[in-house]
């Protein structure tokens, strides 16, 4: 994967949104073309209220959510609307981009992959984003590749 450029301004909008949502959890995607970014959707995180959510943690083996109330799975976890998902996949095709970034922010845990996000993550061939508020005055944006169970972290550049 090459080194994928991101406008400071998409990351400056998806920080924004991880602290509006603080302390649950946001989520997006940014797609472009040719290692560019130049599209950011903001995705809702159903977890608080989505029983088909929870039913996709249950799936995926994903233990340490069952015992959460619906308030406190959506501070640890996400699952993006799939209405909202596919209107952005829709746009995306009309405008000819690609799924470039899934991201989220973990608002109390660093900025790298739990064991619920590798095991969520279903789609290879794009990069993960994840923004941490652990330390709320200083996010910490991280990306990675997740393949299987491999999880390598990987550049981006700001531009």
């Amino acid at each position: 994967m090459s080194l994928l450029k991101i406008p400071r301004q998409i990351l400056d909008e998806m920080v924004a949104h991880a602290r509006a949502l603080d302390p649950y959890e946001c989520c997006g995607l940014l797609a472009g073309t040719d290692g560019a970014v130049s599209r950011h959707y903001r995705i809702t995180n159903t977890v608080a209220k989505d029983a088909q959510a929870v039913e996709v943690f249950d799936a995926a083996n994903v233990k340490q959510l069952a015992d959460l109330s619906e308030a406190q799975k959506a501070e640890v976890a996400y699952f993006m609307d799939p209405k909202e998902m596919l209107a952005a996949f829709k746009d995306m095709r009309e405008r000819s981009l690609d799924l470039a970034v899934i991201y989220h922010s973990h608002t109390h845990s660093p900025a790298y992959p739990s064991m619920t996000d590798v095991g969520l993550a279903l789609y290879p061939d794009a990069a993960y984003l994840i923004i941490s508020l652990e330390l709320k005055a200083a996010p910490d944006l991280r990306m990675y590749s997740i393949k299987g169970q491999q999880v390598t972290q990987i550049e981006f550049q700001a531009i």
